[in-house]
């Protein structure tokens, strides 16, 4: 399964793609919003999107409406947000953005897979 990770910070994200390109996933890596968007408009849509929350150029929400405004993409991308926030108005604010799940950092190994493997069953429906 090919994988979009966008994360601005550059040790999260080598660490991503690192750990997702050992797991087997096909990961393609960007480093802010913008990045994502820019690829995810030119290539087959991957099927799972990692968006950090807080990102320069582009948030993670933003890419989250501009993913499911884009009917090209939309039903073929489960997108998990990675943020640092916790409060359950911003959790809110990240699935009303088109979210399929989160992940509160810091996260490990083992929650990180778990959410793959239900985006994998997800799009297997």
């Amino acid at each position: 399964m090919k994988v979009l990770i966008a994360e601005d910070e550059p040790i999260s994200n080598l660490w991503l793609k690192n750990t997702l390109t050992r797991w087997g996933y096909e990961v393609i890596s960007t480093r802010n919003g913008y990045e994502a968007w820019e690829v995810l408009k030119r290539i087959d849509p991957p099927g799972v999107v990692i968006l950090d929350w807080e990102m320069p150029k582009m948030k993670g929400t933003e890419v989250c409406e501009k993913i499911r405004e884009d009917p090209r993409i939309s039903d073929r991308t489960y997108i998990i947000l990675i943020t640092g926030r916790d409060l359950s108005e911003d959790i809110e604010l990240g699935f009303k953005a088109g979210a399929d799940d989160y992940l509160k950092k810091p996260f490990d190994n083992q929650r990180l897979k778990a959410k793959l493997e239900t985006a994998r069953r997800t799009l297997e429906l």
